[in-house]
């Protein structure tokens, strides 16, 4: 069997959709270990130590192609060399399908509905290429995984279709809660030497940051919390003009990591006082559910995909979910966290199951 798969979230510095791709298909890879792997983009790909040597491929980032937008090789060009590999399947990972012959099955993986619930958080480009491809492609699936039953619930909402699996990103068992001794550790490389508030996410509008980044300075100005700084994890998002100022302006009690590595991330988690995450809109959530697995109480937005994330908490202390404008409601929550001691129960990772997704990988 031949199994082939668009590859640009698997870059380096992957973010939470590039994680969960990778993992989905290193649980294929193990399920069905026989059968050809083909990893398509026109960028470099990165992947797992796992997947390297079971997947053959197919980088496209020298000369014209390279320069191109990834959608738009993956729609004007990726078809004929993907033609040569005679696929038995082929996975689109971002929502969108390359021309491809008529006998190649088409698995979908859905992560969002961002062009439909937050359209203003997108750049142009990416917006009207959803605009013009992504219902057409998604209604040709002939099999369609779903992140959570949050998108899975939008999905036949808008355009009438069922999830075929709903598959949860899962999440390394790296995050789990970590010895005192080790969060002194990576404090120190990271020069981390007060209590600190977390944030993990792209700097881009839809995360919310500058919510964050105001109350937690008016927290300060008006001296309800002191001695606190707040970390924010994560890489320059699309339109971060109005983060970057804050950012600047702020500098004396926040701090910015950047790309952070998985052996530092989940430390990282563990040693913050609370994590902080009012996202407008997400998928599923997937730091939500990597800070309770580090054992870290949580403030994120009350809708049902982050809901859905925060679900495997083990105690109510350890999660409470706001609503993503309600500024008062959120300060009072981390004055809660930073001032009182909290139970810090860390969550027990779950099983993921692709047993629907991997019988139909083996129907022919």
């Amino acid at each position: 069997m031949r199994i082939g798969f668009d590859a640009f979230p698997l870059q380096k510095n992957p973010s939470g959709i590039g994680k969960y791709v990778m993992n989905i298909i290193e649980e294929i890879i193990k399920n069905i270990p026989d059968s050809n792997y083909f990893a398509y983009s026109n960028r470099e790909v990165i992947l797992s130590d796992y997947c390297n040597p079971k997947v053959k491929k197919r980088e496209f980032h020298n000369g014209l192609y390279g320069k191109m937008p990834g959608k738009v090789w993956l729609k004007a060009f990726a078809g004929k060399h993907i033609k040569k590999d005679n696929l038995d399947f082929f996975i689109s990972t971002t929502g969108f399908f390359p021309i491809l012959p008529s006998n190649v099955k088409r698995i979908v993986m859905l992560h969002d509905f961002n062009a439909k619930l937050v359209p203003e958080t997108m750049g142009k480009m990416h917006y009207l290429t959803h605009l013009i491809y992504f219902e057409k492609d998604v209604l040709s699936a002939d099999f369609v995984i779903s992140n959570s039953l949050g998108t899975a619930d939008k999905l036949f909402d808008y355009f009438k279709k069922k999830t075929d699996e709903i598959i949860n990103p899962p999440v390394s068992a790296i995050y789990r809660q970590k010895p005192q001794n080790k969060i002194d550790e990576v404090l120190n490389k990271y020069k981390i030497k007060r209590d600190y508030i977390l944030f993990v996410g792209n700097l881009e509008p839809r995360k919310n940051l500058t919510f964050v980044l105001n109350n937690f300075i008016e927290l300060l100005e008006q001296k309800k919390i002191s001695n606190v700084e707040l970390v924010i994890v994560g890489l320059k998002g699309w339109n971060d003009t109005k983060i970057q100022v804050l950012l600047n302006k702020y500098s004396d009690n926040v701090r910015t990591l950047g790309y952070v590595s998985e052996l530092d991330l989940p430390v990282l988690y563990s040693g913050a006082k609370v994590f902080v995450f009012p996202s407008l809109y997400e998928g599923f959530g997937i730091p939500v559910r990597e800070a309770l697995l580090s054992g870290t109480p949580v403030i994120t937005s009350d809708i049902p995909e982050l809901r859905e994330a925060g679900s495997i908490a083990l105690h109510s202390d350890m999660v409470v979910y706001v609503d993503p404008a309600d500024a008062k409601n959120f300060k009072k929550h981390v004055i809660k966290y930073i001032d009182e001691k909290n139970v810090r129960k860390a969550s027990i990772n779950p099983e993921i199951s692709i047993k629907k997704l991997c019988d139909f990988l083996q129907s022919i």
